[in-house]
């Protein structure tokens, strides 16, 4: 009876765990590193968590200067 008791709990365990994937882990904070005041000219299209889709990476960054609430990418492509 223990043994069935703890292969419920388990199995329940591992079911919730596999329901928890979502788009919400794709979400990440841009790389701002070495970001002065312009972006180089290539085009890499990255979707922000806002709906909008930015060129590069950079571009994020460059957003998210005046913004009290930051702008996150929610994954990389056009939105």
């Amino acid at each position: 009876m223990k043994v069935a008791i703890v292969f419920l709990l388990s199995a329940l365990a591992l079911l919730n765990l596999a329901g928890n994937t979502t788009a919400q882990e794709c979400i990440r904070k841009p790389n701002c590193v070495g970001i002065t005041t312009r972006c180089p000219r290539r085009y890499e299209p990255v979707c922000g968590t806002n709906g909008i889709t930015y060129p590069l990476e950079c571009s994020v960054c460059l957003a998210n200067r005046n913004r009290d609430v930051p702008i996150l990418i929610e994954y990389d492509g056009v939105c």
